[in-house]
């Protein structure tokens, strides 16, 4: 398997929170988003030479396009990307656009509709104008409810969309009425984030780099969404993640993102966007005239080049594991890394785990619980 993602670095202007590698250029910015797509196509276009680096690749198996606000830029601009996107290998890929409401209408969502696009993930965050307001998005509910309802008449199937709790002014009781509000509409997927400060960003100022709800709240915030959630039919797939069931064997959760939680190859396109071949790693510049300047003259749009070690990898393979419903597998660590957790742990350690109903484990797994996703990070600071 492999993964395509593509950056678009600018919005309408930047949240309060956000610390991604995104400029506000307000109505837009037609010479630098055209340049910076140029340059995106030009990437593309040079992946037949950076092929040779994955000996397993065989074509795309899912694409996202990201950001940033994808849907951001104009109609021509974003044909022309997905013009490109559609000449490069594909294996049935899922195939994902990042749309925020307020930037999007129904020329942009039929012109994904033609070129591919078969997922939508909308950055909805909260229903309160209050909190919306204090993340300093720039939509309300009723502009996210025409932008969803809209993609469900052009015929989109699969649509994401992001929530946010621990929001400032948040209650619980606020929290509850997001979340069936969002129940409501019946999405295929919905992702909901605990607000993190992140230094640099006028939040971090605000608040002093400490989160603006408690510990408790924070965590029956956490218990609400997976309660709610699963009764209504959703699949916890992952520490933020939950997915509709399509039948008994397959659900809506994102094949992009589990292809990144099962460690497998993906290239990424686009200023600050990494890749991950073989246990290659490589991250292109941040900074998008310096990403710009690099493609126009032929220069590789990253700096250096990291090899992983083999306990690095088995790190990787311990964190990203147990953040998923698919938790660790023994015998693939035993296999691959010559790793057996069950005699590393202690025999206490692992009583503890079971008796405050943090981990299930069999003879081949361990997986944590809703409880253990909320601990993960204490559990696997022990487990590595």
């Amino acid at each position: 398997m492999c993964g395509l993602y593509i950056h678009i670095p600018f919005c309408v202007r930047k949240c309060n929170y956000c610390d991604f590698c995104s400029v506000g250029i307000g109505d837009g910015d037609a010479e630098l988003t055209d340049r910076l797509v140029s340059c995106l196509i030009r990437e593309l276009e040079q992946l037949n030479i950076t092929r040779d680096h994955a000996d397993r690749f065989s074509g795309f198996t899912s694409v996202f396009i990201g950001g940033g606000t994808p849907s951001i830029l104009p109609v021509k601009q974003m044909e022309r990307l997905l013009i490109a996107v559609n000449k490069t290998d594909f294996i049935k890929p899922e195939f994902t656009i990042e749309c925020n409401p307020g930037t999007v209408d129904k020329e942009k969502l039929l012109l994904y509709r033609e070129h591919g696009v078969n997922r939508i993930s909308f950055g909805l965050q909260s229903v309160n104008e209050d909190e919306l307001k204090s993340l300093g998005r720039i939509h309300n509910y009723a502009d996210f409810l025409t932008g969803y309802n809209l993609a469900r008449k052009i015929g989109f199937d699969n649509i994401n969309i992001d929530l946010m709790s621990a929001i400032p002014g948040q209650t619980p009781e606020s929290f509850r009425h997001t979340l069936e509000e969002v129940i409501s509409l019946a999405p295929e997927h919905i992702s909901v984030y605990s607000l993190i400060i992140e230094e640099g960003t006028p939040f971090y100022d605000k608040y002093h780099g400490r989160s603006p709800i408690d510990e408790d709240t924070d965590r029956q915030l956490y218990e609400m969404t997976h309660e709610m959630l699963t009764s209504a039919g959703y699949l916890h797939y992952e520490v933020s993640n939950y997915a509709r069931l399509k039948n008994d064997e397959n659900s809506y959760a994102c094949k992009h993102n589990l292809n990144y939680w099962r460690r497998g190859n993906y290239i990424g396109i686009g200023p600050a966007a990494s890749s991950h071949i073989n246990g290659m790693r490589r991250t292109n510049t941040t900074d998008i005239d310096e990403y710009i300047s690099r493609i126009k003259s032929g220069s590789k749009p990253y700096d250096e080049v990291e090899y992983l070690t083999s306990d690095q990898q088995l790190i990787e393979a311990i964190y990203l594991g147990l953040r998923t419903s698919e938790g660790i597998d023994f015998r693939i660590l035993s296999d691959e890394f010559d790793f057996d957790i069950q005699r590393k742990l202690s025999p206490d350690l692992l009583d503890y785990w079971r008796r405050e109903k943090l981990v299930n484990i069999s003879d081949d797994k361990l997986v944590l619980t809703p409880l253990g996703f909320w601990f993960s990070d204490s559990i696997i600071n022990q487990l590595i």
